[in-house]
């Protein structure tokens, strides 16, 4: 049973609401863990400088209303919400922005990398594609190393 997605009626302001729903529905195939969940989806206050915010214990995920909507933010906040519902069910997960972002990116398809940064990794000046294998890379390391962020950095050729 797919996750469904339940719109508060804070979306209706949200300039770019259709891109948003069909970049939701997509992203949420590659989220199984979160299949018979209910996902609560809103907006952010028109002065909240994030491009979207996540409550894993509510299942609500928020999105900045001053931007379109990309696929590296729609990824990164269902990847909190499915961290939080893995570690409901015994897993050992770090909480933070940075693995997220990392878990987020394995899991998309290269045609969906639609920004040259990963957030709270950094901006990066390689093909987009190579993103999600690189990724999935760092994540394979982190199993053996502590330092599998800047294992990626230095990959992706991120400045510090």
């Amino acid at each position: 049973m797919p996750a469904k997605i339940v719109y508060l009626r804070s979306i209706e302001k949200h300039p770019y609401k259709d891109e948003l729903k069909r970049k939701l529905e997509q992203a949420l195939q590659y989220f199984p863990e979160l299949s018979g969940e209910e996902i609560y989806v809103g907006i952010l206050p028109e002065k909240d400088p994030a491009d979207g915010k996540a409550d894993g214990f509510n299942r609500i995920v928020k999105f900045s209303v001053d931007r379109p909507p990309t696929f590296v933010t729609v990824f990164h906040e269902l990847m909190h919400l499915a961290i939080h519902k893995r570690k409901e069910n015994g897993e050992k997960l770090p909480e933070t922005e940075e693995f997220c972002s990392i878990a987020a990116m394995a899991r998309m398809p290269p045609e969906f990398v639609d920004e040259d940064w990963i957030p709270y990794i950094g901006r990066f000046k390689i093909s987009r594609e190579s993103i999600p294998e690189l990724c999935r890379s760092a994540l394979e390391y982190r199993r053996r190393h502590r330092n599998y962020i800047q294992f990626l950095r230095k990959r992706l050729e991120v400045k510090p």
